[in-house]
């Protein structure tokens, strides 16, 4: 991967599923190692910009370039984008240690229950927790993922995505369902995370504002298909957008430890 060659770059891109404009006219890329936070009510067609931006579908209108190009290997490209939500936790075995769920990223698969022909090797077991302990997963590593609470467990599907030396990290609304106190504990993990140096280029997807952590540069806000702003955090997530956005309106947004928080109403 070349550092001054955006990972993805989307020129008037589009998305139509059967009548319905999912995606319209958007412009947005990103280059290796920058943070942004994709925010924006649900249906919005956040998920949809991901998906069609990381290759997994293909966009219907304008251009999409990968690593400079229209043409490319998109196995490969989705190969070293890590994605990363909590439906993917249905999938594992509740008895497996966590280590073997990190393990499971070098081989491309999730977990080990049934393995295929490349099986994990001693190192590869070491490498997932030495990266667990670089990470601030260290405790975790033999506990069976049953055990663990929901923001742990998001902990470990992450390590997981890392083991596969990504470029790219995608955090698909990595808060759903916790309790207050474990999402603030999570956020409080990721936002050490993404001032490593050694953390690829993350994308988080959320409906909530305050989830935006220090360390997410640039925001982009969708609406209704299209990309109602995008840009430096501070500047993008005004009272006036928001209500728009929401359909709510904000008396203003209270700046508390590094985050933003709309007062509603």
């Amino acid at each position: 991967m070349i550092d001054d060659v955006p990972i993805f770059e989307l020129r008037g891109a589009g998305y139509q599923q059967d009548d319905a404009l999912i995606l319209q006219d958007i412009h947005w890329s990103l280059t290796p190692g920058q943070h942004w936070a994709v925010l924006g009510p649900n249906g919005s067609g956040k998920t949809t910009l991901l998906r069609v931006a990381c290759g997994y579908q293909w966009h219907t209108s304008g251009t999409v370039l990968r690593q400079g190009r229209e043409l490319i290997d998109l196995a490969e490209f989705r190969s070293r984008t890590g994605w990363v939500a909590s439906t993917l936790f249905s999938q594992l075995r509740p008895a497996e240690k966590a280590v073997e769920t990190v393990t499971s990223g070098r081989i491309g698969q999730l977990g080990l229950r049934g393995v295929g022909q490349r099986r994990p090797t001693a190192g590869d077991f070491e490498a997932a927790r030495a990266l667990m302990r670089a990470m601030g997963c260290q405790g975790l590593e033999e506990k069976p993922l049953g055990v663990l609470s929901q923001g742990e467990r998001q902990q470990v599907l992450v390590a997981r995505a890392r083991m596969a030396d990504p470029w790219l990290l995608v955090l698909d609304e990595p808060c759903a369902g916790m309790d207050p106190g474990a999402r603030e504990r999570f956020l409080a993990w990721l936002r050490s995370l993404i001032a490593s140096p050694q953390t690829p280029a993350v994308l988080l997807v959320t409906h909530h504002v305050e989830e935006i952590t220090p360390g997410f540069e640039n925001t982009l806000v969708m609406a209704e298909g299209r990309v109602a702003a995008a840009g430096p955090t501070a500047d993008v997530l005004t009272p006036e957008l928001l209500g728009r956005v929401y359909a709510t309106p904000i008396k203003r947004i209270e700046r508390s430890g590094g985050r933003l928080w709309p007062i509603w109403g």
